[in-house]
């Protein structure tokens, strides 16, 4: 199997993050009361940037990329739990649920990306030596 540019894919998920934001924040009618629902795309920002950064800085790419595990990971956690949250409530208001869930899976799916990576450069690297 072909190890992905993981340059690349750091920034497709960080557009796609910022898009999701944008568009649930839209879909409120940019209520700032409502603010809440652009928080992926601040995760999005994150992968966005240390992607192109570490397309820059090949040197620090290795720390880059395992700072983007660690937004993935906050990410998952965050959604899940206030997906959970927002499903507990007396209220249930559906576009949390899915805007969480969303910040969730596509987390979850760059932290799978992220994984094979990693895994693919240790075998590689035992190979080499």
């Amino acid at each position: 199997m072909n190890k992905p540019n993981m340059v690349l894919v750091a920034v497709v998920f960080g557009v796609l993050l910022i898009l999701q934001g944008i568009g649930f924040w839209l879909s409120t009618g940019f209520e700032m009361a409502r603010f809440t629902a652009a928080i992926p795309a601040f995760f999005g920002i994150a992968l966005l940037l240390l992607g192109i950064l570490s397309g820059l800085f090949p040197g620090a790419r290795k720390h880059l990329m395992h700072v983007t595990i660690l937004v993935a990971l906050l990410g998952i956690a965050g959604g899940i739990v206030m997906g959970l949250k927002s499903l507990r409530a007396e209220e249930i208001a559906w576009s949390k649920v899915w805007d969480q869930g969303i910040l969730a899976l596509l987390c979850l799916i760059y932290f799978g990306y992220c994984l094979a990576s990693f895994i693919s450069a240790r075998k590689n690297r035992t190979l080499a030596e």
